[in-house]
């Protein structure tokens, strides 16, 4: 008997079940029938009994219910879709029918408890919709509560409902209500514990699987950094050759390290849909050569048959090289792992047509879809490794999954370079399939739509010869254009909240800059106020204030205004680094950086400065702009000295004191403005500002040289013209002369 009821649940389950329905849906689609197959059964037997005791309008109520109910099993075991759809009628049909019945029998106190069908209705809505979509059927059924009980006194009741049949008939409507009741209470209780333990088994997969990551990228993080350390130990004796020969060792680790702190990065950023694509139209072969090169030496070094099939030699297109990176080094990483000694990689880029999109090239996690783009670039990672089996193909571009095979089991990893690779292929709306068998190896096929929409750049091929010079650096020495000792170094200010990077930028820094270091962005700015230095660098991610908002904040204030910031973080993304330059930044170093870069951009940003030096020495003397008319903070705070000068200069008391506090600032503070500013202290350029207009009056007047020197502020006549000799290389009586000899020729 047991073996026949399997039996037919198995075929009732092969016929509910279509293509796309899931076991849930199933479920769901037989808690259905079992819930109306119930009326269909009994009802027309409690017809035929009051039918034979002369209660032949109850026996109609009856069997109009189990007609409607069998109406409705039909037609969705014919269908075997739209299933809420028919839940929503089904109750309905229920609430309605107990509001037409009750009212016809003679209202709720004379129907025989026919109102608890609509009830039954309602709390058999719980186990199929929304919680919106239950409290629409509650709300209808209420209504018909309260409507039946304001009707009931103009209701008669119906000859067949005697005391004795309306006590039957209550009974049996409150038994299956409660029968109802406790079902739903049933399926709610079991779904609850079934969705708690499928819960807690997830959860329990979960960890089991971030333990085993955690795991492997403890390892993948020890490697390299055991390599490292034990290279750096100064109790390790290693002579100065060997040392030189230690440092690409070095810096291969430290970009091994680099690489998979870059890939949760980006993986983080791709699920939570930040990641931007940045497109450039260059010549992608040299490109895919760069990237390609150093998995060649990798080969080599392990014995392994490494291929570049490429059927072009030039082909330009729209692509994003830190994506294209990506992809190109993920793939071929994960070939080399599994790939033995004595092996074979290939890796083949080819252009396909759209037809020829639609050939097999095995099983894909990304959703299938038709490209817009007439061509397709396509490239194909290949090996002779041990392959996978075909049931685990679907896991291996989940998060942290790894391929349980024992023959696979030395090879450490991180698990999460293949899901890198399916998020980035499908952020750039291609396409992605593996083809694997055990014994024969794997192929890995990525197909990206080409197109050539975006403007042309030679970026990707500077970025190359950028990331050439990186990976020479050792054989560069640090140098900038050397400073004069005699010569006053630049103030640098180092604004660093992790005391070992600060000292690192000190270290590199120390022999071309005075230094002053801040360890906060609030610190940062108190210091840059009180001792103007000549450049900044500033983290972003601080405590108190980030280098954002330090940024925002000296480039606002006047007395900072000037000072190039160089923003220096890990945060490598384009939105960051525009947020940067949009508060003011004047450069963006990204972590780790090429110390030779660093100091490079801080020379090259003291340089501009130098060269605007002239323009704002002249500007205090010589310009007719109002303060109204500009909104350049330098040119404001110039064009507010020379008015203060313009209405002090013949004052023999006025002096730098005089000056700062006029402008609002302190002496020291006034001194690194003007001097950041003019090349000129505060003294200096009162003294300057006083002679050139003493210039002007020896060409425009005929007074004599003392007067002029009083009237511009000087006590002393010869000490006058001993400025002004150094300035303009000859003494006043000269300079007058030599104007009166030109003007008679």
């Amino acid at each position: 008997m047991r073996k026949h009821i399997t039996v037919l649940n198995q075929k009732i389950d092969k016929h509910l079940l279509l293509q796309d329905d899931s076991p849930e849906d199933l479920a769901a689609k037989k808690n259905f029938l079992s819930m109306v197959a119930p009326s269909v059964v009994t009802l027309p037997s409690f017809g035929i009994i009051f039918w034979m005791i002369g209660k032949n309008h109850i026996s109609i109520a009856f069997w109009i219910f189990s007609f409607f109910s069998l109406s409705l099993i039909v037609a969705f075991v014919l269908l075997r879709k739209h299933l809420k759809q028919f839940v929503l009628i089904n109750q309905y049909f229920y609430v309605l029918f107990s509001f037409i019945a009750t009212l016809y029998f003679g209202g709720i106190l004379h129907s025989g408890g026919l109102v608890f069908v609509g009830l039954a209705g309602a709390l058999l809505s719980l186990s199929f919709f929304s919680p919106k979509q239950i409290k629409y059927i509650f709300i209808v059924y209420f209504g018909t509560i309260v409507l039946e009980a304001f009707l009931q006194p103009y209701l008669i009741p119906h000859p067949e409902f005697t005391p004795q049949t309306n006590l039957i008939l209550f009974v049996l409507h409150l038994l299956t209500v409660s029968f109802v009741m406790f079902v739903t209470l049933n399926n709610y209780l079991k779904q609850s514990i079934m969705a708690k333990k499928a819960e807690a088994d997830h959860l329990k997969e979960l960890d089991e699987i971030k333990t085993k990551f955690y795991t492997n990228i403890t390892h993948e993080f020890r490697t390299p950094l055991t390599v490292i350390l034990g290279l750096t130990n100064p109790s390790v004796k290693i002579n100065s050759a060997r040392i030189k020969e230690s440092i690409p060792l070095i810096r291969r680790n430290a970009n091994r390290l680099l690489q998979l702190v870059n890939q949760m990065l980006d993986l983080s950023k791709l699920e939570a849909n930040s990641m931007q694509i940045n497109y450039a139209r260059s010549n992608i072969i040299p490109f895919i050569h760069h990237v390609i090169e150093p998995f060649t030496h990798l080969a080599n070094q392990k014995n392994i048959d490494f291929r570049l099939i490429n059927e072009l030699d030039e082909f330009s297109m729209d692509y994003d090289p830190e994506k294209m990176e990506s992809i190109l080094s993920n793939l071929l990483s994960n070939a080399l792992k599994f790939t033995p000694q004595g092996g074979s990689i290939s890796l083949s880029i080819s252009i396909l047509s759209n037809k020829n999109t639609t050939n097999n090239f095995g099983y894909s996690p990304l959703p299938e879809f038709e490209f817009n783009s007439f061509q397709i670039l396509s490239i194909q990672v290949k090996d002779n490794g041990p392959g996978i089996h075909l049931e685990e193909l679907p896991h291996i571009f989940e998060r942290f999954y790894q391929v349980e095979s024992s023959s696979l089991n030395h090879h450490e990893g991180s698990g999460i370079g293949l899901l890198l690779v399916k998020e980035l292929v499908n952020l750039l709306e291609g396409k992605l399939y593996i083809s694997s068998s055990p014994g024969k190896g794997t192929e890995i096929t990525v197909l990206l739509p080409i197109s050539r929409k975006a403007a042309y750049s030679d970026y990707p091929e500077l970025a190359l010869q950028e990331n050439a010079i990186a990976e020479n650096e050792t054989e560069l020495p640090i140098s900038v254009t050397a400073v004069s000792k005699t010569k006053e170094l630049p103030l640098l200010l180092i604004i660093e909240d992790n005391d070992d990077v600060a000292t690192y930028i000190k270290t590199v820094t120390e022999k071309n800059f005075q230094i002053l270091t801040a360890e906060n962005g609030i610190r940062g700015i108190e210091v840059a106020l009180d001792n103007i230095p000549d450049v900044i660098i500033s983290d972003i991610l601080m405590p108190g204030k980030n280098g954002y908002e330090v940024c925002a904040t000296l480039k606002k204030d006047f007395r900072t205004s000037h000072i190039p910031i160089v923003l220096l973080t890990a945060k490598t993304d384009k939105e960051s680094q525009i947020t940067g330059y949009e508060k003011g930044a004047d450069a963006y170093v990204t972590k780790p950086f090429n110390p030779r870069e660093l100091l490079v951009r801080l020379e090259k940003l003291i340089e501009i400065r130098e060269s605007l030096k002239t323009k704002y020495k002249t500007l205090a003397l010589v310009s007719e702009l109002d303060i109204e008319e500009t909104q350049d903070p330098e040119e404001l705070f110039m064009l507010k000295t020379k008015e203060i000068l313009n209405q002090y200069y013949s004052e023999d008391s006025f002096n730098a004191d005089f000056l700062s506090q006029q402008i609002g600032v302190s002496r020291s503070q006034l001194f690194r403005k003007l001097k950041a500013l003019t090349g000129l202290s505060a003294s200096h350029f009162i003294n300057f500002y006083r002679i050139s207009v003493a210039k002007q009056k020896i060409q425009k007047t005929r007074l004599n040289i003392s007067e002029i020197a009083y009237e511009v502020g000087f006590k002393d006549p010869a000490y006058f013209t001993r400025l002004f000799k150094k300035e303009f290389g000859s003494s006043p009586t000269i300079f007058r002369e030599n104007i009166s000899n030109s003007k008679m020729d």
